[in-house]
């Protein structure tokens, strides 16, 4: 199976917080493979400290890089219109809709940004699961 990782599981691997990379490396164990779109990389890289930078490549390159169709977004502004009471960023939509166009699940620490039922979210073991 195809995991997106959302920038919050992203930045954890590359700081290093032990929970979330015996997590994830437990995917990549099964033989599950990891993918990742422009915004996750633009949010990543918006925060990354310039001793990190190198790191933060390797980690990004290592998956597979999903592109944004028309289609995906088109999905992700009308999930943000059906969804605007819940708070959904364009940013969270765009990200959702990539995952959900290329039947990948999104790994996250922030499962309240991707509530949308159409979603396959998988929580970090640090995970917000406010909603």
């Amino acid at each position: 199976m195809q995991y997106l990782l959302d920038s919050d599981a992203v930045i954890d691997y590359i700081n290093g917080v032990q929970r979330s990379v015996h997590f994830l490396e437990g995917f990549l164990t099964q033989g599950d493979g990891f993918c990742t779109c422009a915004v996750v990389v633009a949010e990543v890289f918006s925060g990354l400290m310039p001793e990190r930078l190198t790191r933060g490549e390797q980690i990004l390159e290592s998956c597979l890089f999903l592109d944004e169709t028309f289609e995906i977004g088109r999905r992700a502004g009308e999930w943000r219109f059906d969804f605007r009471r819940r708070g959904l960023s364009v940013t969270d939509t765009i990200i959702a809709a990539t995952a959900y166009e290329n039947q990948a699940a999104i790994i996250t620490g922030n499962v309240s940004d991707f509530r949308i039922p159409e979603l396959n979210v998988v929580a970090l073991p640090r995970a917000n699961r406010r909603f």
